[in-house]
């Protein structure tokens, strides 16, 4: 995973909006994407990742160049999710469908995190969609975004031997509903 260079996180810490201009234009897409494989939904991930970057540049002052600001920002992004989605469980009453907009033929190319080429990338997709949000988040992080076990472990606040664990379950869930 490529990382942005230490003096723009500098430059963005202080304040000076250019540097926070070119962290937003490095991550947005990776961080659109993590967002979309959580929700399944363009618009949430696109509003979330907004909220995401909102709540980066509030909190920028805790940005610790020795820290690895990837495992941050995602943590930021997957906390975020976390958020709207338990709140959106709790209020479905706020979910307003609108059939006559749905289109369920096409995939925006944006929407999807690589090309489906195949019928197993759709299995899996499929296979994704049946586990538990923290099981697709863990799983996410490790295959698609490249994190390693301890950068997870950061973004998560989980210890390095718990991450482990649960990423070897997580294996297991997505085995058992990919039949």
């Amino acid at each position: 995973m490529n990382k942005i260079d230490k003096e723009i996180l500098i430059a963005a810490k202080n304040g000076e909006l250019k540097s926070f201009d070119q962290i937003v234009i490095f991550y947005q897409d990776a961080i659109y994407n993590h967002l979309y494989r959580l929700t399944n939904n363009p618009d949430d991930a696109a509003d979330l990742t907004q909220a995401t970057f909102i709540k980066l540049y509030k909190t920028r002052d805790r940005i610790q160049e020795t820290e690895s600001f990837n495992s941050y920002l995602y943590k930021i992004a997957t906390y975020t999710a976390y958020d709207f989605l338990k709140n959106k469980k709790n209020h479905p009453e706020d979910l307003i469908i609108d059939d006559n907009n749905i289109n369920f033929e096409t995939i925006e190319a944006k929407q999807s995190y690589y090309k489906v080429e195949d019928i197993d990338k759709i299995d899996i997709n499929l296979a994704l969609d049946k586990i538990k949000l923290a099981n697709k988040n863990l799983l996410s992080l490790f295959y698609q975004d490249g994190f390693t076990y301890e950068e997870i472990s950061k973004i998560l606040d989980k210890p390095l031997n718990t991450v482990k664990t649960l990423l070897r379950r997580a294996k297991e869930e997505l085995f058992n509903n990919f039949n």
